[in-house]
């Protein structure tokens, strides 16, 4: 049975994925610094890892029980970790804010998936912010197959796995189980993850073997752990109280934070095409916003 929802519960699950998407940058931020250091399968690992650690932990903190395991969890497990090593892989190669723009084809994506899939109207608004959005995007990032070469293919992946991951989270998640939902696809991701690595280390497979970890490096482990464990779970509630369709063009406003890292972290400064990209970026959100209200 389809779920009704409200007015305040879409405005409230649409609060939740703004957050959620100006927080997840600093994740990008973290994975593109170890990369320098670690294989990306070892820091999604360690990702997934750390957020099932920590969502088990507060289980027995506060004390709440987590809800019984569903094989459905699986699947929704296996998209995430491809999506999370293949973004990881190219934000080895590519710019952070040139990583996420180039990823932003997702939400074209989920909006089509979400009316193949999970049968929601599709209404000319969503199409008309998320290619905004998409615009506004590309504007920023301005790709081209010269200049990032193969490369450019990886976050492209992770936003096709990612698409799906949120079309099987919308299936699944209910207010009363983000947090287990959470804590399941973190220990199974560890568990795919771990045969991944056991198996780069008998066929000689360096790009995804284990490398001891400096002890300088596990304080910003522990601050990816948390803060992908938080995103996630604004994320799952997101998708209890709001359509698919009505968060898509939410997720561009990634590429402010991220822009903003790319210049603080790693030097690279946005140009005047990448702010006015950025403010048309801005734009499909609060284009979706008017909308979703009047409705």
């Amino acid at each position: 049975m389809t779920k009704t929802i409200t007015k305040e519960e879409n405005l409230k699950g649409i609060f939740l994925m703004v957050l959620a998407v100006l927080i997840l940058p600093f994740t990008d931020a973290i994975a593109k610094w170890l990369s320098s250091s670690y294989s990306v399968v070892q820091i999604a690992w360690l990702r997934f890892l750390l957020q099932a650690i920590i969502l088990f932990a507060l289980a027995f903190v506060l004390k709440y029980k987590l809800t019984e395991f569903k094989k459905e969890y699986i699947l929704s497990s296996l998209f995430i970790t491809l999506c999370i090593v293949f973004l990881f892989w190219g934000l080895k190669f590519l710019p952070l804010a040139n990583n996420i723009a180039l990823f932003f084809v997702e939400p074209l994506i989920l909006t089509i998936l979400s009316v193949v899939i999970l049968k929601e109207k599709l209404q000319k608004n969503h199409i008309i912010a998320v290619f905004i959005g998409l615009i506004g995007t590309m504007i920023i990032i301005r790709p081209n197959w010269s200049a990032y070469g193969i490369a450019a293919i990886l976050p492209i992946l992770a936003a096709f796995f990612y698409a799906l991951y949120l079309m099987s989270l919308k299936q699944i998640s209910t207010k009363s189980n983000a947090k287990s939902l959470q804590f399941y696809i973190g220990f199974i991701s560890t568990i795919f993850l771990s045969i991944v690595m056991v198996i780069s280390e008998i066929v000689n497979f360096e790009t995804f073997q284990y490398t001891e970890v400096n002890n300088n490096h596990w304080w910003l482990i522990l601050v990816l752990g948390v803060i992908t464990t938080i995103v996630q779970l604004l994320i799952s509630q997101a998708f209890y109280y709001s359509k698919a369709s009505s968060l898509a063009s939410f997720q561009y406003l990634e590429i402010i934070s991220a822009s903003i890292l790319g210049w603080i972290i790693f030097n690279h400064i946005p140009d005047n095409l990448t702010i006015l990209g950025a403010m048309i970026v801005i734009f499909s959100g609060l284009y979706l916003i008017r909308h979703e209200r009047k409705s």
